[in-house]
């Protein structure tokens, strides 16, 4: 039998009476339209073939980039007991959420 606990706060989760949360995460570079060459003027239609685009893109890489790409991707999962899930939607980033106060420098 599979026995989770959370990911948070490492308090067993039991499969009977409580409810498990899976968070899943996926971290990767954001690819800009100006980076591929795109024109902003076939991106409205829908016959636009961006096949070239994407040719051209691949073209102009090489294996260093491939391999910064492969760095940069990530795929995270966490369990998390009932608790610990609804601190994780209020505050996903686990910023300090306290008001802060910004003075002159007069």
């Amino acid at each position: 039998m599979l026995h989770y606990s959370c990911d948070s706060c490492k308090r067993p989760i039991d499969h009977v009476s409580d409810v498990r949360h899976v968070v899943k995460i996926e971290v990767f570079p954001a690819v800009e339209d100006q980076a591929c060459g795109c024109q902003d003027s076939d991106a409205g239609t829908a016959d636009a073939d961006h096949l070239e685009d994407m040719q051209d893109v691949l073209e102009h890489l090489d294996e260093s980039d491939l391999a910064d790409l492969d760095d940069s991707t990530r795929s995270l999962r966490f369990d998390l007991c009932d608790a610990c899930r609804q601190r994780f939607v209020k505050n996903p980033l686990g910023i300090n959420l306290g008001k802060q106060l910004y003075f002159s420098n007069n």
